[in-house]
C-alpha cells in the first residue's frame, strides 16, 4: 500500500492544498511573461511538426502495408481516434462559473487509510463553500488499522462531521450508505486518499442548474508525482487522461468515467440507479470493482455527463510497479465490463461521441493482437515491422510528451516514453489477463 505519514487532524488542515497546481506559472514581470509566451510557442511548434511527422508516418504505414488491410484499418482508426482528440478538446470548455450554490453532500468512503484520511477530510472541511449548505460523510467500511481512532478524534473538533462504521462490505456499500443518509441535492464522493483544492466543491457544482446534468467528473492531480519515474509517468498520464481524453468526451456531455477521486452526481439521479448499482453482477459474480465507471454508465444512459477542469484535487497513486499493475488489472476489467454494457445505449450519444467510443473499444481490444499477428506470426517481416511500429510510437511518445510540457513545464514530460513502452508492452496485452479473470475482484484502491 502507498504510505505517507499519519497527521494529526490540525497538522493535515495545514497542509490541504489551496489551488490547483495546473495554472499557468507565475509571472512577475513582462519579461517573465514574454519568455513564458516564446517558451510555449516553441513547444507548440515542435508539437505540430511531431503531429505532421506522426500523420505521414501513418499515411507511410498504409501505403507499405497495402496487402494487409486489416492490419492498415486497425492502424488508421488508432492514429485517427488519437489526432481527433487534439481537435476535440481544443473545443471544450468548462462550465461557466453561474454563481450556483446548492446543498450538497460529500461522501467519503473509507477502509484502512490512517496514513491520509485525516487530511482528507480536512481539505473537504476547509473547502470554499457555505457551511450551512455542505454536509460532510464519512462511511468506514470496517477498518483494521488507526483510521476509527482518526475519525473519533475529527468528531470531537468537527461535530457536524458524520461517520458512519458498517461491517466490511465492499466500496458500493459504503457509498450507498452515504448517499442514502445524505442530505444535500448533490452527492459528491470523495476517495479516501484525494485531497481537494479549496474552490473544489463551488466548481463542481456549476452546471447543475440544468436538470439534464446527471454528472460532473473533477480533475485529478498526482499527490505524490515527484517520489519516482512511476509516480512521474502517472502524473503525465492522469493530465493527459483529463485534459485531453475526459476534455473530448465532455465536448458531447459523454464522458464515460465520472473518476472516485472527485465527482458531483445529482442525488435524486443516483438513487434512481442505487439498488441495481450496488446489486450488479456480471458473469454470475458480484462487481466489487469499478464502482466509479460503473455509476457512471447508469447516469449517462439518460443525462449528461460532462468534466469540469477548473474542479481540482490531487490523489495519491501507486509507487511500485507491483501495485501499479494491480490497479490497473482492476481498472481493465471495470473498462471491459462497463464498456460492453455501454455499447447498449452510446449510439443514441452525439454520432461524433458515439464512434468514437466505439472506435476505441474495438481497437484497445484488437490493437495488441494485430501487432502479435503482425510481427510474430510473418504476416509482414518481423525487422520492417518493429522499425516502422517502434518509430511511431517514439512520435507517439514525444507528441504526448510535449502536450504535457505544454500545459505543465516540467521536465517530467519526459516519462511520456516510459508510459508508451508500458502501454503497448504492458498494458495492452494486460486486456486478456483482465478478460480472463473477470470474476477475480474485491475492494480497495492500491491494496494490490
Amino acid at each position: 500500500m502507498t504510505r505517507i505519514e499519519p497527521l494529526e487532524p490540525e497538522a493535515a488542515e495545514r497542509r490541504a492544498p489551496a489551488r490547483p497546481r495546473a495554472g499557468p506559472p507565475a509571472v512577475s514581470s513582462p519579461e517573465d511573461l514574454r519568455e513564458i509566451l516564446a517558451r510555449r510557442r516553441g513547444v507548440a511548434a515542435w508539437l505540430a511538426l511531431a503531429l505532421i511527422g506522426l500523420v505521414y508516418l501513418k499515411w507511410d504505414n498504409m501505403r507499405f502495408f497495402w496487402y494487409d488491410p486489416s492490419f492498415c484499418a486497425c492502424s488508421f482508426v488508432v492514429s485517427a481516434y488519437f489526432l481527433s482528440r487534439f481537435a476535440l478538446c481544443g473545443l471544450y470548455r468548462p462550465p461557466a462559473d453561474a454563481g450556483y450554490e446548492p446543498a450538497l453532500t460529500v461522501v467519503i468512503p473509507v477502509r484502512d487509510e490512517e496514513a491520509a484520511i485525516a487530511r482528507t477530510v480536512a481539505s473537504v472541511l476547509a473547502a470554499d463553500y457555505p457551511e450551512q449548505k455542505r454536509e460532510v460523510i464519512v462511511v468506514d467500511d470496517g477498518s483494521a488499522d488507526g483510521t476509527p481512532a482518526i475519525l473519533s478524534s475529527l468528531i470531537e473538533k468537527h461535530p457536524s462531521l458524520k461517520v458512519f462504521t458498517i461491517p466490511r462490505s465492499g466500496k458500493r456499500a459504503a457509498m450507498a450508505r452515504g448517499v442514502r443518509h445524505a442530505g444535500g441535492e448533490l452527492i459528491v464522493f470523495v476517495d479516501s486518499d484525494t485531497f481537494l483544492y479549496r474552490d473544489a466543491l463551488r466548481r463542481i457544482v456549476q452546471g447543475f442548474e440544468d436538470p439534464t446534468l446527471g454528472a460532473v467528473a473533477g480533475h485529478t492531480e498526482v499527490e505524490n508525482a515527484g517520489k519516482n519515474a512511476l509516480t512521474g509517468l502517472q502524473e503525465v498520464r492522469y493530465l493527459l487522461s483529463f485534459r485531453m481524453m475526459k476534455a473530448s468526451e465532455s465536448v458531447f456531455g459523454a464522458v464515460t468515467c465520472c473518476p472516485g477521486c472527485l465527482s458531483a452526481y445529482r442525488k435524486q439521479y443516483v438513487l434512481d440507479v442505487l439498488d441495481p448499482w450496488l446489486h450488479q453482477r456480471f458473469l454470475g459474480a458480484a462487481a466489487t470493482f469499478g464502482d466509479d465507471r460503473s455509476l457512471t454508465n447508469l447516469i449517462l444512459r439518460k443525462y449528461r455527463v460532462i468534466y469540469n477542469a477548473q474542479a481540482g484535487s490531487s490523489t495519491l497513486v501507486p509507487e511500485t510497479w507491483r501495485l501499479y499493475l494491480t490497479q490497473q488489472v482492476r481498472w481493465k476489467k471495470s473498462w471491459l465490463r462497463e464498456t460492453l454494457i455501454a455499447g447498449g445505449f452510446m449510439l443514441k450519444k452525439h454520432p461524433v461521441a458515439a464512434l468514437s467510443f466505439y472506435s476505441a473499444a474495438i481497437c484497445s481490444v484488437v490493437s495488441p493482437l494485430m501487432i502479435f499477428r503482425a510481427a510474430y506470426l510473418g504476416f509482414v517481416e518481423p525487422r520492417t515491422f518493429l522499425s516502422y511500429h517502434a518509430l511511431g510510437l517514439i512520435l507517439i511518445g514525444f507528441v504526448q510528451g510535449l502536450t504535457f510540457l505544454l500545459l505543465r513545464p516540467r521536465s517530467r514530460w519526459l516519462l511520456s516514453m516510459l508510459m508508451v513502452a508500458s502501454q503497448v508492452l504492458v498494458l495492452g496485452p494486460q486486456t486478456y489477463y483482465a478478460l480472463l479473470t473477470m470474476r477475480r475482484n474485491h475492494w480497495g484502491t492500491r491494496s494490490g
